[in-house]
């Protein structure tokens, strides 16, 4: 077995809206590691005071924000106005949250593929352009989270738009699910050509069968984790890849019920592996 160990974190609004109660409950499965997207009212960065205070107080017990996720960037880049309002207000606003949050990652989106031409494509990287200057200059660094239909989605199209860019503080946050659902199941050669430009990592599980309801907890689904994560063990150990953590997200009702499923796979799907994590047994009622 090695003797790394890995880290897993989960997205808060996947256990509860309620903070405290996600925060709560995930403690006593031994998670410490934490991306928070939805708060009980708003989505980040418009968290309450209240929301905010206790953040600030769990960071004084050892827990660690591993990404805030305000969700901009999804629309078309042709939404001029949305597009000024995301960088112009929530981005800044996050970032300074980020700071506040001694958080080092904030993940955004690569915008809807309304025309795929290359005014729109020379405006996509434009924006991302500024949005990585902004974000270098607080020291943070943006990770683009691949969706169906957006001009981030395939892993070839991913890696040419970050590499014309070629900008620091700009990298992706791969979600293989979200791969899956877009039609291309997510393979390890995938997960070499990404490797040198995963900030961040979403593990979820997605089926094709079943339109209405297609996300799964962990190891329900048809996403193939037993080799995505030998693979990403195998660039981790090279040196390609270096990630802090895996961030569970399951898109599953009852939300507690699924995050803890998907924990207990996770946790399987490693030891099947020969990995550690600092993650040993859940405890959750």
């Amino acid at each position: 077995m090695s003797e790394r160990l890995v880290n897993i974190g989960i997205v808060t609004d996947e256990v509860s809206r309620n903070l405290r109660e996600a925060l709560d409950i995930t403690r006593e499965w031994g998670i410490s590691h934490y991306e928070l997207r939805e708060g009980s009212e708003s989505r980040t960065p418009y968290l309450t005071n209240d929301e905010i205070g206790l953040v600030e107080e769990r960071l004084r017990e050892g827990a660690i924000i591993t990404a805030l996720s305000p969700g901009v960037f999804k629309q078309p880049v042709e939404n001029e106005a949305e597009i000024r309002n995301d960088l112009e207000r929530k981005l800044p606003a996050t970032l300074e949250l980020a700071d506040r949050f001694d958080c080092s990652t904030v993940i955004i989106f690569g915008f809807e593929k309304l025309k795929n031409d290359r005014a729109s494509r020379l405006g996509v990287q434009r924006v991302f352009e500024q949005a990585a200057s902004l974000a270098e200059q607080a020291g943070i660094v943006l990770a683009i989270e691949n969706e169906p239909a957006f001009w981030i989605d395939k892993p070839s199209d991913s890696v040419g738009m970050i590499e014309e860019i070629d900008h620091p503080s700009l990298k992706l946050n791969w979600d293989p699910a979200n791969l899956h659902w877009g039609g291309t199941r997510p393979t390890p050669d995938h997960v070499e050509m990404l490797a040198p430009y995963i900030r961040n990592l979403h593990v979820k599980d997605f089926t094709p069968t079943d339109v209405q309801i297609p996300w799964r907890p962990l190891g329900e689904g048809e996403t193939p984790w037993s080799e995505l994560l030998a693979a990403l063990n195998e660039v981790t150990d090279s040196g390609i890849l270096k990630l802090g953590q895996y961030t569970i997200e399951t898109h599953w009702e009852p939300l507690i019920d699924g995050s803890r499923r998907s924990l207990e796979r996770l946790l399987e799907l490693f030891s099947e592996i020969g990995i550690k994590t600092f993650v040993g047994t859940t405890n959750a009622k």
